[in-house]
């Protein structure tokens, strides 16, 4: 019986370093450059990296392509930087980024500034850039009728299967205690908002979760660690499922994009579509396959699982001292990209101390194993 323990102990050890080791540092950000949160990647391995305001209002860029190991403002100065400008023409706090199937890159912005209540109209939009001209080709506002000051318009998906220039939808993981899903259409602009504070996009009831080895109850009074609702999101391969999960939860759930892309709809025919696909670890973003894997950032244990369409966990990587807050993820050619921006350091959540540990690493790691 010692043997068999101390065999299987071996193993479990090995598997252990080898998963801490077999990842790669794509950069490390330093101030006075902010702390990076989406992360997107092209066809061609070009990097763009978001740098939202809603939790320190900094004055540098939001938007950056990682050109050579420099950040480089994209797609302009203009754009990317505060300014006078009317909301709409540039990017106030971009959280969540993608690229689609066509190389285009979106861009969801939730217009939220720290120590600014209001979202202003036409600050909370979702652009679309050709990442090879830098043209606008679409900025999509959020509505008045979905529009909320109390919105934290967390991170997006693109369907272009539905709609006549393609269906957006994001997460809304609420910055007060509404949560939910919008759809924006992004030839008409019609938006709408669904699943308002369902249980499939709110948090928890009595959620504790474990942040670097100290426990967290979720009390949205006295927040001690970030949380919400509807937060991470992922589409399937053939655009026909949309996956998401809340960042204070452990249910993964999944919805037809034929129903919720239906602005003729009802909430309850979107209701009662909504699947439950299982738990997962307690984490901030997703990212996809093309094989219909979804890949996830576990805060708690400091590390990145891959699930498989059977529902099938791996470990991919660990490391407790860098996997400190996996952000945002994204996959592409057979590598996972992740950024580590340590949201759970930040003052709002440590009675005012930052305790945050530059440099902010951006990693990538191969996802199928050897």
């Amino acid at each position: 019986m010692k043997k068999i323990l101390f065999i299987t102990f071996l193993i479990s050890s090995i598997l252990y370093t080898n998963a801490q080791t077999k990842y790669e540092i794509v950069t490390k950000i330093n101030p006075p450059n902010p702390d990076p949160s989406g992360i997107a990647v092209s066809k061609s391995n070009r990097i763009f990296l978001g740098f939202p305001r809603h939790a320190d209002n900094h004055k540098e860029f939001a938007l950056a392509e990682l050109v050579n190991n420099k950040i480089i403002p994209f797609p302009s100065k203009d754009y990317v930087y505060p300014n006078s400008k009317s909301y709409k023409n540039w990017l106030v706090s971009p959280h969540g980024i993608y690229i689609d199937k066509n190389d285009v890159l979106w861009v969801l912005d939730d217009g939220k500034r720290a120590g600014i209540k209001e979202i202003p109209e036409g600050a909370a939009k979702v652009v679309a850039i050709d990442i090879n001209s830098k043209k606008i080709l679409h900025s999509v506002i959020v509505p008045k009728n979905v529009l909320s000051n109390e919105a934290h318009y967390n991170d997006l998906r693109v369907d272009l299967s539905h709609g006549k220039q393609g269906t957006i939808y994001i997460a809304n993981s609420g910055f007060g205690q509404n949560f939910s899903l919008v759809v924006l259409d992004v030839a008409t602009g019609k938006g709408k908002e669904v699943l308002l504070n369902h249980y499939s996009t709110s948090p928890d009831p009595g959620f504790m979760g474990f942040l670097e080895g100290q426990p967290h109850e979720y009390d949205f009074k006295n927040q001690t660690f970030p949380n919400g609702g509807a937060d991470g999101i992922a589409i399937s391969p053939d655009e026909k499922t949309l996956y998401w999960t809340a960042i204070t939860g452990r249910k993964l759930y999944s919805l037809p994009t034929t129903i919720l892309s239906d602005f003729n709809a009802t909430e309850k025919q979107v209701e009662d579509a909504v699947k439950f696909e299982g738990e997962h670890p307690a984490c901030d973003g997703l990212a996809e396959d093309e094989k219909g894997n979804i890949f996830f950032g576990s805060f708690e244990q400091q590390s990145l699982l891959k699930r498989n369409k059977e529902g099938h966990y791996t470990l991919l990587a660990h490391d407790k001292e860098n996997f400190v807050w996996p952000d945002g993820l994204a996959y592409r050619n057979g590598y996972l990209y992740v950024t580590l921006g340590q949201w759970n350091r930040l003052p709002g959540f440590n009675g005012g101390k930052d305790l945050r540990k530059p440099p902010y690493l951006v990693v990538k790691i191969k996802t199928e194993q050897q």
